[in-house]
């Protein structure tokens, strides 16, 4: 090769990843930055959709019962359960004035059980967490520290698995994929252009849910009860979003049943990407970096065969990215303090080109499947219901 006249294949490579490390650095310099503290402690009503959850969802109310944060209430829908689920709600509600209930029948989304919720709740702030999510009783306080008078939303901090919990070879992979995630959001709204949510830790104010018209927009959409509500608010209104970074905030999430489990998740999370290009061109831009560059690391034994790319071009680009990738674990790992997940960074960086393509390409097409309904396009698939 000669090194002063790169071919046009090698040209691409060294744009994706020149352009693949900027964004790390991006992220990065944003993690530096810090919002503001506030005193203002509102009513809040916390909102948890829940279908078949009865393996978890008595430790997620367990917590929420127990929070030292005073004024709140908790709304829980039962979206058409057929197990033991409305019967651990109801033994809360009937223990506990501060607990509520509605009932759906389970044919919507997860943003219309949401907006159920919200329509019974009296908070002018709602936070939600995920009926399968356990949180610490200094979760609410510790997301509502962050509310200052501009800020529409916080963005919470969730992980997978306990802190030095043992995980296996799936569960290590999923964390440390989570915790980059998080990482991720955390430099973004460093920033104050946050790119992705969890729904798993959310707070946001009921008057910026209610300027964008809530969830209408999106009530048809099988993901994103998160991140198109933090895009829309961000897009639309002037309000501010923020990340909580303080550990009394953190909720943690259990790592997927399957490897099955988890692609389709992931897939799921991805079919909300043509909508990202509208919202977010930002965010979407790279996510295609991202996508292009891990389709060239599978592809790179085939593309050094071919001639495409010289051999230590294609090294020179692998190291480029594993060391860009260990670099923002390590800075990461300073805000979930997991310095156990450090054993399964090698197997990350090994699988995670595969899931990436395997994740972005199922999810363009919108097929993956979510409490037992199919979905197309990212849409529930009405020819395979009776």
């Amino acid at each position: 090769m000669n090194w002063f006249a790169p071919r046009p294949f090698e040209w691409f490579l060294l744009v994706e990843i020149l352009l693949y490390t900027i964004g790390i650095v991006w992220f990065l310099w944003g993690m530096r930055r810090r919002p503001g503290a506030s005193l203002v402690r509102p009513f809040i009503s916390v909102v948890v959709a829940a279908r078949n959850e009865e393996a978890r969802i008595a430790d997620c109310l367990s917590g929420l019962a127990i929070q030292d944060y005073s004024d709140y209430e908790v709304v829980v829908v039962d979206d058409g359960s057929t197990d033991s689920t409305v019967a651990l709600i109801a033994s809360w509600v009937k223990k506990d004035p501060r607990f509520k209930m509605v009932q759906l029948s389970g044919g919507g989304s997860k943003k219309a059980a949401l907006t159920a919720a919200i329509e019974e709740a009296t908070g002018e702030v709602i936070a939600t967490t995920d009926a399968d999510c356990a949180v610490g009783c200094g979760w609410l306080s510790g997301l509502s520290a962050y509310l200052e008078n501009d800020v529409g939303m916080v963005i919470g901090f969730s992980q997978i698995g306990r802190p030095g919990e043992t995980l296996g070879a799936r569960g290590g992979y999923e964390a440390v994929d989570f915790l980059n995630l998080m990482a991720c959001i955390w430099g973004s709204s460093g920033w104050r252009h946050p790119m992705a949510a969890s729904g798993q830790s959310l707070l946001f104010r009921r008057a910026a849910y209610e300027e964008v018209g809530g969830y209408e927009k999106v009530i048809h959409r099988a993901s994103g009860d998160d991140v198109l509500l933090m895009q829309m608010i961000r897009t639309a209104t002037q309000w501010r979003i923020v990340f909580a970074s303080e550990a009394d905030s953190f909720t943690v999430h259990p790592p997927s049943t399957s490897w099955k489990s988890l692609l389709n998740q992931r897939a799921r999370w991805a079919s909300n990407a043509p909508l990202m290009a509208q919202m977010d061109p930002l965010f979407y831009s790279y996510m295609l970096i991202t996508y292009g560059l891990n389709w060239c690391v599978i592809l790179s034994p085939l593309l050094v065969l071919a001639d495409w790319v010289h051999p230590f071009l294609m090294a020179a680009v692998l190291g480029c990215k594993w060391i860009g990738e260990t670099v923002f674990f390590i800075r990461a790992n300073k805000l979930g303090q997991r310095s156990e997940l450090g054993i399964f960074l090698p197997f990350y960086i090994l699988i995670q080109p595969l899931h990436v393509v395997l994740a972005g390409g199922l999810g363009a097409l919108g097929v993956f499947s979510w409490k037992g309904k199919r979905h197309r396009w990212g849409e529930i698939d009405r020819r395979m219901e009776n």
